[in-house]
């Protein structure tokens, strides 16, 4: 295996440890905190001062990170990039245990639009977070939890039983067919033993002090250099990780003295954003305002410095596939390795303005960083991002942009490694200019 490039690590390292919405967010204030980052709370008046680089966590799926310039004028607007950090998934339901024919099982429900059947014959753990008792009712003490390990399996139905499933598939009841195996009864699982048991081992306390959890099954597969010259990607959850890792790492890297940049990382798109950790939230306004008021501007001076700014909404695209010519346009038709990726589309799901495009187009040429142009075909709905919806929020010029993938939201997704890279320099560049 080749040595990987820095942006390729920098990847791997949030693939590996984002194995959650809780989890990325963990990681990535690991990141922020060893880049010198400064750690605010959204309850407290915020003492900023130029130059300073800070990040706010006002819930654990959710993350606003900014730098602010050494001679910051605020009248010169902000850059903002956002991203996120959920992806789809099958999730565990509150009392799951179901006992059938000597198996233990759980039960489950779907979260956003997975591809379910390649979550089916893979080794998968779960992740996620716990929530057991606290001093008082309303201060529950939270853990995340990372099992590490193949600990529930969902098996297909064996071909003889099912003679048509190359031609015909297989039909998946989420009530039915998504009910992962844990074991079978035994000392260890028996019909006295209930999930909260099992969790209560896993972080050391006693299960009649857990109060919730919010955990989903992953796919426990590594990333991995693909291709007969290792110049492909294939990994769970590039969907969107690859955003996070190349706005937090442009973030980091980046240097500007004159204005302030902000990367927001929310929750909850795979199922619409509308969720207080969501990009529909009044959480941006909320920290872009704190900034201001920190250096004593109010809402309607915030509002009209803002409106001179640029915001990305950074998510991936649908690279072309092959296999699959008639599902792309007819005339853009993004390849992996060819660059990132500028996304349009006239009913604004992918949100765009010209002079948005043209300001990014123009900063590529500037520093020689490929990109390409994706538009649907139009006879396809396709899918949407966080871009129209927080640009509703906010008075500024909006973009979409992100790498191409196959087989996105499959549990095991693929892309191009000089797309990463290429995103990340973009990143960075659109910190610094």
């Amino acid at each position: 295996m080749q040595t990987l490039p820095k942006e390729i690590e920098q990847l791997f390292h949030y693939l590996q440890n984002g194995t959650s919405a809780f989890h990325v967010i963990a990681h990535t204030k690991q990141v922020l905190t060893e880049a010198g980052f400064t750690e605010l709370h959204i309850k407290d008046n915020w003492t900023l001062t130029k130059g300073g680089r800070y990040f706010c966590s006002p819930f654990d799926t959710t993350l606003y990170a900014f730098t602010i310039g050494e001679s910051c004028d605020l009248s010169n607007g902000i850059h903002i990039a956002g991203a996120h950090t959920d992806f789809p998934a099958i999730k565990i339901k509150p009392n799951p245990e179901i006992f059938s024919h000597g198996y233990m099982q759980l039960n489950t429900e779907v979260y956003g639009g997975p591809i379910l059947n390649t979550f089916f014959d893979r080794p998968l753990s779960l992740a996620g977070k716990v929530v057991t008792k606290g001093d008082r009712y309303d201060r529950p003490v939270s853990h995340l939890v990372d099992l590490k390990r193949p600990a529930v399996y969902l098996p297909n139905l064996a071909i003889h039983m099912n003679r048509a499933i190359n031609e015909n598939g297989a039909p998946i009841d989420n009530q039915k067919h998504l009910l992962p195996i844990l074991g079978t009864l035994n000392e260890y699982l028996n019909k006295d033993t209930t999930f909260m048991d099992l969790l209560a081992k896993e972080i050391d306390v006693d299960a009649k002090d857990i109060l919730d959890y919010d955990l989903c099954m992953y796919n426990l597969d590594q990333p991995e250099l693909v291709g007969f010259a290792e110049e492909f990607i294939s990994a769970p959850r590039l969907d969107d990780i690859t955003s996070v890792c190349a706005l937090i790492h442009g973030l980091v890297e980046s240097k500007n003295s004159d204005r302030v940049n902000l990367v927001c990382l929310f929750d909850n798109e795979e199922i619409g954003s509308l969720s207080k950790q969501g990009a529909d939230s009044t959480l941006p306004s909320v920290i872009i305002g704190k900034i201001w008021q920190a250096f004593g501007k109010n809402q309607i001076d915030c509002m009209s410095d803002i409106s001179d700014g640029l915001m990305l909404s950074v998510d991936v695209a649908h690279a072309y596939h092959p296999n699959y010519p008639g599902t792309q346009d007819i005339t853009n038709y993004p390849i992996m390795n060819g660059g990132f990726i500028l996304k349009t589309a006239s009913n604004q799901s992918y949100t765009w303005d010209c002079e948005s495009m043209a300001s990014l187009i123009a900063l590529c040429q500037q520093e020689n960083i490929p990109y390409q142009r994706f538009a649907k075909h139009s006879n396809t709905k396709g899918g949407g991002t966080i871009g129209s919806i927080i640009s509703s929020h906010l008075p500024m010029r909006t973009a979409d942009i992100g790498v191409g993938l196959l087989a996105m939201h499959s549990s095991r997704e693929m892309m191009g490694k000089d797309d990463q890279i290429g995103l990340t320099h973009f990143a960075k560049a659109f910190f610094e200019n």
